[in-house]
């Protein structure tokens, strides 16, 4: 997942200079921060989970997700020569709910498919944040703007839908291999809930390749670009862009 430098939120500017020592909560109290930051973190991604790539949907499937955590509501590793990482821009990404979205915000067979159905009874599905938790990630979990979705560091397996290192993709970008597992692990992102999504992605998409390559074959680039290009608002219309880069373009 490539990062996109989006500049902070004035409010939230105003907010952090305002209040240095607020904790999340407090952020949250605050309807038109909380909105501001919301509406602005999610295009860091371009609508998309920044660990697993699932498309983000508002208010049922999107959070925010401090990659340092946030040490609960006392900041409690807050400190002199410390960032306040719960009220820290570029600590703030946008992440899904890591499978425990409810069922009742959903009526496509996609979405509860696909987002429901983690929970402490069926942590096999919990993914991203929810399985991250409050762990220190140094030397764990991989910076988000530290990776590139042009030059993905993991392989899809079309049999069934898991990703694994590429390690030579993980050399170009300078990431470590042990990083690299650790980070599929951690955020348990071959949970079957996710292998599935990818494996309905990319069959979908294997029909509209074999099509456009039947009648017309130098509609494959054009196709693919398509895939990957932001729509009007700069969003991606499909999900795990990696695999699908991974899988198509031609580097």
């Amino acid at each position: 997942m490539s990062i996109k430098n989006i500049p902070e939120p004035e409010r939230l500017k105003e907010f952090r200079l305002a209040n240095p020592n607020a904790t999340w909560n407090q952020l949250k109290s605050d309807s038109d921060v909380n909105n501001a930051l919301k509406v602005t973190a999610i295009k860091k991604t371009a609508g998309l989970c920044v660990y697993c790539e699932h498309k983000l949907i508002a208010k049922t499937d999107y959070q925010i997700e401090h990659f340092h955590p946030k040490k609960g509501n006392n900041n409690s590793n807050f400190g002199v020569g410390k960032p306040n990482w719960a009220i820290e821009w570029d600590n703030l990404y946008p992440g899904c709910l890591g499978g425990t979205a409810q069922v009742v915000h959903f009526t496509e067979k996609y979405d509860i498919d696909f987002r429901t159905g983690a929970d402490k009874r069926n942590k096999g599905r919990l993914t991203c944040g929810q399985k991250k938790g409050e762990i220190s990630p140094e030397g764990l979990i991989i910076k988000p703007t530290e990776l590139n979705n042009r030059d993905p560091i993991f392989l899809f397996n079309g049999a069934d839908g898991s990703i694994s290192l590429n390690k030579e993709a993980c050399k170009r970008q300078n990431i470590s291999a042990e990083l690299g597992e650790s980070q599929i692990v951690r955020l348990n992102l071959n949970s079957q809930r996710l292998k599935d999504a990818r494996l309905e992605l990319a069959s979908s998409l294997r029909t509209q390749f074999d099509k456009a390559f039947q009648f017309d074959g130098d509609a494959i680039e054009e196709l693919v670009e398509d895939w990957l290009a932001l729509n009007e608002k700069e969003m991606y219309e499909l999900p795990f862009i990696s695999m699908i880069s991974s899988k198509y373009e031609r580097n």
